[in-house]
C-alpha cells in the first residue's frame, strides 16, 4: 500500500535550486524570492541567463543573497540545453529545476528534500501545483498526482502515465530528484517539444520508485507565450499520443492493451483542457493589457 504520510524529519542536505532564465525579467523576481524564502536551511539557488536581452542580467546584478550563484551563456542556447546547463553547475545532493516564471510554497524544498532522506529507494519527488496566469492568478488549485500519491513503485507510475493522456508527475516546479541519479539516466533530452520532463522523469523512474506528496507545493504559470502555449494542438496531442505508445511497447512497464485505449481517448480530452487554459490566460492577459491602456489615455 502506497505510503500517503509525508515524512516529518528535518533535511539538512545540501539541496539546488536551479533557475533557466531567458528573457525573463516580467517574473524573475517573484520566482526568486519564492525560491529564498524557502525554510531549508542548506540551499544553493543556481541562476542561468541565457544570454537575455530584457532587463534579466539587470535584476541578477542587484542579487546580493551568498546562496545564489549567476550563471551566463555567452551564446543563446535551446531550453533544453538551458536546463541541462543550469542542473550541471549544481552542487547540492539533490536537486530542483524552477522555470523562470514558476514559483514554490516556502516548504517545497523541505518537504520534498526530507522525502528523499528517508526513503533511499525513491529516485523522484514530485507534489502537486497550483496553475496559475501571467498575473498570479489562480487558475485550477492543487493539480497533479492523481493516483500516485505516496509512495508507488515505478510500473504502477508509468501505467498511470499512459491512462491519463498527460503527465500526472507534473512539470519541472513540481519534481526533486538527486543529481547522483540525473548523471546516470542522461539528463534532458529534446525529445519532443514540450515532453522533454516526463521524458525524464520515466527515465529516472528506470532506477527506482516514486513518492507523491499529497499536498500543494509549487505554482506552474499557464504563460501566454510558454512553448506549449506556441504548439500547436495538433502537435502536442500527436506527441503525447507518441509517448504513450512507446511507454505502451516497452515490457518492463506491463502497460496493458485497456490502459493504451483508455489514455489515447483521454488524451483528445486533456487536450482540449490545456488548450482551453493556455487560451483563457491569454485572453486574461489581454484584457489586463486593454485596462492598462485605458487607465492611461
Amino acid at each position: 500500500m502506497a505510503e500517503l504520510t509525508v515524512p516529518g524529519a528535518r533535511s539538512t542536505t545540501l539541496t539546488s535550486v536551479c533557475i533557466p532564465a531567458y528573457q525573463a525579467e516580467r517574473h524573475l523576481r517573484v520566482t526568486l524570492d519564492s525560491v529564498l524564502d524557502q525554510t531549508h536551511p542548506n540551499l544553493e539557488v543556481v541562476v542561468v541567463d541565457n544570454n537575455s536581452t530584457d532587463g534579466t542580467a539587470a535584476i541578477l546584478d542587484e542579487l546580493t543573497d551568498p546562496r545564489v550563484r549567476v550563471v551566463r551563456n555567452p551564446t543563446t542556447v535551446s531550453m533544453v540545453d538551458n536546463f541541462n546547463i543550469a542542473i550541471r553547475e549544481s552542487r547540492g545532493d539533490y536537486v530542483k529545476l524552477v522555470c523562470a516564471d514558476d514559483t514554490l510554497m516556502p516548504d517545497c524544498v523541505q518537504v520534498q528534500a526530507a522525502a528523499l532522506d528517508a526513503m533511499p529507494h525513491v529516485k523522484l519527488v514530485s507534489a502537486r501545483t497550483d496553475f496559475i496566469d501571467d498575473d498570479g492568478a489562480m487558475m485550477r488549485p492543487a493539480r497533479g498526482l492523481g493516483k500516485i500519491v505516496g509512495r508507488q513503485p515505478a510500473d504502477h507510475v508509468v501505467r498511470c502515465i499512459v491512462r491519463s493522456g498527460t503527465n500526472p508527475i507534473g512539470p519541472p516546479v513540481a519534481a526533486m530528484f538527486r543529481r547522483s541519479d540525473f548523471d546516470r539516466c542522461g539528463s534532458f533530452r529534446p525529445v519532443t517539444s514540450f515532453l522533454s520532463e516526463l521524458d525524464l522523469w520515466v527515465r529516472l523512474l528506470e532506477l527506482g520508485e516514486f513518492y507523491g506528496v499529497p499536498k500543494t507545493l509549487a505554482a506552474f504559470r499557464i504563460a501566454s507565450d510558454s512553448t506549449t502555449a506556441l504548439t500547436s494542438a495538433r502537435s502536442q496531442l500527436s506527441q503525447v499520443v507518441g509517448f504513450a505508445d512507446r511507454l505502451a511497447a516497452d515490457p518492463t512497464w506491463n502497460v496493458t492493451t485497456g490502459d493504451r485505449v483508455f489514455g489515447r481517448l483521454r488524451s483528445y480530452d486533456m487536450q482540449l483542457r490545456r488548450t482551453g487554459l493556455y487560451a483563457l490566460s491569454a485572453v486574461r492577459s489581454g484584457r489586463r493589457r486593454m485596462k492598462s491602456r485605458a487607465a492611461r489615455v
